[in-house]
């Protein structure tokens, strides 16, 4: 057998420090390229996610009240210790207070929102967002 002189090629040092650094490049541009590119979000329509907890929310505060008064704007619970607990809208967004302190935001980017009395047990909400689309929700109140 021939011994071959030329022994040119790559060791596995060599190919172990090649492939981490490439690795290394990688990871730092895809980073980066992620920074650079437009998230293309819309911010003037509601979230859905955020509607539904909203109404889930308006919801649990209507089964453990024991009154309710709805204007067209607002809508205030009464609870049995005289906690009264309101949604109304301020700006573009839904806020909700207790004992008419606090400011904790449930509902962004809305237009209008009415709150309306269809029967005894039952209140219709409509939201309105920014971009137009509409959403209505009744909620059925389990008051004694």
């Amino acid at each position: 057998m021939k011994k071959l002189q030329n022994e040119k090629g790559f060791t596995l040092l060599e190919t172990l420090f090649s492939l981490v650094l490439f690795l290394m490049i990688i990871s730092i541009s895809t980073s980066s390229i992620k920074s650079f590119v437009k998230r293309n979000y819309s911010y003037e329509s509601v979230n859905r996610l955020e509607l539904d907890n909203f109404i889930k929310e308006v919801q649990k505060e209507a089964n453990k009240s024991i009154s309710f008064t709805v204007h067209s704007e607002l809508l205030l619970f009464e609870e049995f210790n005289q906690v009264s607990t309101s949604y109304r809208k301020y700006a573009t967004i839904i806020r909700r207070q207790r004992l008419g302190l606090g400011h904790e935001i449930v509902l962004q980017n809305i237009r209008d929102i009415k709150f309306e009395q269809i029967s005894e047990r039952q209140i219709l909400v409509k939201i309105i967002d920014l971009n137009g689309g509409t959403y209505e929700k009744t909620i059925r109140l389990f008051i004694n």
